[in-house]
């Protein structure tokens, strides 16, 4: 997935729309802070590149929150199997979680006398 680049026009239609306040800390963003665009909710979490999901973002907060961003996703995609795990590897493999022998196709392995067995469980 490629990030989406935001032009000089957009950034400064987003941080009007906020009136130059820092979506994560409520800061004001001063003229020669250091600021990120923030997805609100991120892209790979089902965010949209929308201007209601973006936000100006002061560049520490930010850092903070894509850390705790990318864990999160991290293990979404490993519970989905997404990244390839235990789970995802077996079910490439064939296997599922939990395996049952089957059904015998040849009949019953026990050989049934036809003749009844005697007192000492012999044939007779």
């Amino acid at each position: 997935m490629t990030r989406k680049s935001f032009s000089a026009k957009d950034r400064a239609r987003i941080f009007a729309a906020h009136g130059g306040v820092c979506g994560l800390s409520g800061m004001k963003i001063g003229a020669g802070d250091a600021w990120h665009i923030e997805h609100r909710v991120p892209v790979a979490m089902g965010g949209s590149n929308d201007d209601e999901n973006l936000c100006p973002a002061l560049v520490e907060p930010h850092s903070v929150k894509t850390k705790v961003d990318v864990a999160r996703i991290s293990k979404a995609k490993r519970q989905s199997g997404i990244e390839g795990g235990q789970a995802a590897r077996r079910a490439k493999r064939g296997f599922s979680l939990i395996q049952n022998r089957g059904f015998q196709k040849d009949g019953p392995k026990v050989k049934i006398p036809s003749r009844p067995f005697n007192k000492w469980g012999r044939d007779t």
